[in-house]
């Protein structure tokens, strides 16, 4: 078997594409193919003609078209074959904008790529972003954001008769007069690591019902799914970890894939930028300190939610049926379609 967590693609300064694997036979030769459309290397069908063949494990191969999204499908001589694909789409307008796929489940299936995506907010989408993201596909798009968030900054991307934007919006209990202060430019937290935990097992104790509906949405038709809020770390965060986690993929790896946030958001520039803007409720600055907390993410903030899922529920099946409206049936509607 090939090595997931050794098997990568990303982008070039130049926008080529590096593909990197690691197979269980080193100086095995493997046949690198590539695609636009990542069905191809689905349900078995002939893959075509590869691009290249390599017994090294890394490939430069240069991107025929920057316009699209590529896909790739490995195969070692001795059999062993892996789709692989970019994890942070590479777009100048949402910095947070990945792919689900690839990750692999408990009973050693693994996600497909260009099916399920999470992102940060779309108001910012320059027209090629624009242009990439209406080919991948999506099919649905739920909004976390409160409606005065999506009023402000509207996402830019067209909708047509196959395709829906819903309106889920999320807003923790004890944080709401959190970010009515926000709004006003004041922060009024002691304990700021604390808070995030806690406005994480609200997310457990409030906001199922928003949760529920993205995936009786999702179980609509066959859907290419993209879920997002703000910065696409907290609601987000959370909406992605229980895609994953329902799919069957460990807990351990749906906090690696939470943790990514902190690679491909500003975190740093943020806290600057905010560490001059905004007070406390005496009027002083607020350190980075208090704002790096809110603005990052740390395992213990989506542990806190299966900690609250644990504590509430008798079990993860007790949870996918009472809060989120999945019996066994749905569930395996649900990995039949995105898994492989």
């Amino acid at each position: 078997m090939f090595n997931l967590a050794a098997c990568h693609v990303e982008r070039t300064p130049d926008q080529n594409y590096l593909v990197r694997w690691r197979s269980s036979r080193p100086g095995q030769r493997v046949a690198v193919y590539m695609s636009d459309n990542p069905d191809h290397y689905y349900g078995g069908h002939d893959p075509g003609t590869p691009l290249l063949y390599s017994t090294g494990e890394e490939a430069l191969i240069g991107n025929p078209d920057k316009s699209v999204r590529h896909y790739f499908y490995l195969q070692s001589e001795s059999g062993e074959a892996v789709v692989l694909a970019e994890r942070k789409l590479s777009l100048q307008g949402t910095p947070n904008f990945r792919d689900l796929g690839g990750y692999e489940t408990q009973e050693g299936q693994r996600l497909k790529w260009g099916k399920l995506y999470r992102s940060s907010k779309l108001s910012k989408l320059t027209g090629e972003d624009i242009q990439y993201v209406n080919r991948l596909g999506v099919t649905l798009i739920c909004d976390f954001r409160q409606v005065i968030e999506q009023e402000l900054e509207p996402g830019l991307l067209a909708f047509n008769d196959r395709s829906r934007l819903a309106s889920l919006p999320i807003a923790p209990g004890s944080s709401h007069n959190f970010i009515e202060n926000l709004h006003k430019g004041i922060i009024a937290v002691d304990d700021a690591a604390g808070f995030m935990e806690q406005v994480n097992r609200e997310l457990v104790a409030n906001q199922m019902p928003q949760y529920a509906e993205m995936f009786r949405l999702l179980l609509v038709g066959d859907q290419q799914l993209l879920i997002h809020c703000a910065s696409g770390k907290d609601r987000t965060g959370f909406g992605a970890a229980l895609i994953l986690d329902v799919l069957g993929v460990h807990e351990d790896a749906i906090v690696e894939d939470y943790m990514l946030t902190n690679k491909y958001l500003p975190v740093d520039a943020e806290v600057e930028r905010l560490s001059t803007l905004i007070t406390d409720q005496t009027g002083a600055a607020v350190s980075k300190e208090v704002l790096r907390p809110m603005l990052e993410v740390r395992p213990e903030y989506i542990r806190a939610c299966f900690e609250e899922i644990r504590r509430r529920y008798k079990s993860r099946e007790h949870f996918f049926e009472t809060a989120l409206e999945l019996d066994p049936a749905k569930i395996n509607e649900l990995k039949k379609r995105y898994l492989h």
